[in-house]
């Protein structure tokens, strides 16, 4: 069973897509960030759960995964210098994340260069997985 452990974290992934649902503890605030984290579980687990034999699947759940990556990573780098009026930040467009200061330059550019590198993985897969899937449906000019 080599897919247990992917089949798990899609599980945990899915769990945590769906716990604004479902729990009654969690605080609206959180939301953002369980269904962001959710959203990496899920994609991660999906890929390592997959079997070889459905190749284009997997190159579209890991593209999934890397394109989630990379858009957490972009929204850490463009996180605001300064806390808005009422000391929060807003990170991503959603207001109410607490940190303790203004994202060091050194992060940034740690968070801005995965960023840069996982949506690019990201595009390449889906452009890939696009030539793929049409590649048999040109029609044949004899120009190759």
């Amino acid at each position: 069973m080599p897919w247990a452990p992917g089949l798990l974290v899609f599980l945990v992934g899915a769990s945590l897509l769906a716990a604004p649902w479902w729990s009654s503890r969690l605080p609206a605030s959180d939301y953002p960030l369980v269904i962001v984290l959710g959203c990496l579980f899920a994609a991660f687990g999906a890929y390592a759960a997959l079997p070889d034999r459905f190749p284009r699947m997997r190159t579209f759940v890991f593209a999934l995964a890397m394109g989630a990556f990379g858009t957490v990573c972009a929204a850490l780098t463009l996180t605001p210098f300064k806390p808005d009026p009422n000391g929060y930040y807003s990170i991503g467009g959603v207001a109410g994340f607490v940190i303790s200061g203004p994202m060091p330059w050194w992060a940034r550019i740690t968070a801005g260069f995965f960023a840069v590198v996982m949506l690019g993985v990201a595009a390449l897969g889906f452009w890939g997985l696009l030539r793929d899937l049409f590649a048999g449906r040109r029609p044949d000019d004899g120009s190759d």
